[in-house]
């Protein structure tokens, strides 16, 4: 396991308060749901009547596959999510350096995706807001004992086990945010059978050291197969940019699809707060595609 460079401090800014939503703590641990394989054909997306406007947000915890520690989670559940047996969509949002579970549902992440779900512009999901806890957030690039194996071997089946997701690699997305990013990229490219979408904003890809088996670069160009849907993005005055924009080249020259946006902005939460509808509609028409393209489904774990 490779220590990542300590240059990443480089990315690290403090917290910019304001658009935080409320967090409802559970006080037991989440019931899992049955071990029970998933049917052929998910259970259709309609709901008995609920008059329910707004999501919520609960904090869980799970049991680190790596870390021996419970390690904390924040789940944003769409609106009327205890009404029937609908499974839903679900996006991981890992969240930057120096920051924690919480900076996602700092950002407003909840609030944007409850407008955009009462607007219909969007369809219902689920939200995972992880920590990634140290010291492998930092000092791993991947690979047995590093964030990669907590996240796949621990969080996905305990999200999986828990809620009422649906299983399908299509209907799940990873999204992160500068060191956070780094991992989207560096698990998605390597895990397409599990995250078909993939998404990362403001990534530090300048300041990242990994092994060549985790470059996201290296993989860009040799893996065998990325996952379907690829979003990046960087703010127009952003440190990052130069190296997100040559990765979006690197993809593209290697026949890969990639999606580039970049924003007013710096590396900074302003950036990435003003960024978050860009991102759910990405995820929101990425799940859509695959929808009405009849990807059936796989198992519930990967």
């Amino acid at each position: 396991m490779l220590l990542y460079a300590a240059a990443l401090s480089v990315g690290a800014c403090g917290p910019d308060p304001g658009g935080a939503q409320s967090v409802r703590f559970t006080e037991t641990p989440a019931a899992p749901l049955s071990t029970a394989e998933p049917s052929a054909t998910p259970p259709p997306s309609s709901t008995p009547a609920c008059a329910e406007s707004a999501g919520r947000i609960e904090a869980f915890t799970y049991s680190g596959v790596v870390v021996d520690e419970a390690v904390p989670v924040r789940v944003y559940f769409p609106p009327c999510y205890d009404v029937g047996e609908t499974r839903y969509p679900v996006a991981y949002l890992l969240h930057g350096k120096p920051y924690d579970e919480s900076h996602w549902d700092e950002l407003g992440v909840g609030s944007a995706a409850d407008q955009g779900i009462a607007s219909g512009e969007w369809p219902p999901f689920l939200l995972v807001l992880p920590l990634q806890p140290e010291p492998i957030f930092t000092n791993s690039d991947g690979g047995p004992w590093s964030y990669e194996e907590e996240l796949i071997e621990g969080l996905v089946p305990f999200v999986d086990g828990t809620f009422r997701t649906d299983p399908r690699a299509e209907a799940r997305a990873l999204v992160g945010i500068s060191r956070g990013g780094i991992w989207a990229l560096e698990i998605g490219f390597r895990n397409p059978s599990i995250f078909a979408t993939v998404g990362a904003l403001s990534p530090a890809l300048s300041v990242n050291h990994a092994r060549l088996a985790f470059d996201p670069f290296q993989l860009a160009r040799q893996a065998e197969e990325l996952p379907a849907q690829v979003l990046l993005v960087a703010g127009d005055s952003d440190w990052a940019r130069g190296a997100t924009e040559r990765l979006a080249a690197t993809l593209t020259e290697s026949g890969r699809s990639v999606t580039l946006e970049i924003v007013p902005g710096a590396h900074e939460d302003p950036t990435w707060r003003a960024a978050l509808e860009r991102v759910l509609s990405f995820l929101s028409s990425a799940w859509q595609s695959f929808n009405e393209a009849g990807i059936p489904p796989r198992s519930s774990i990967p």
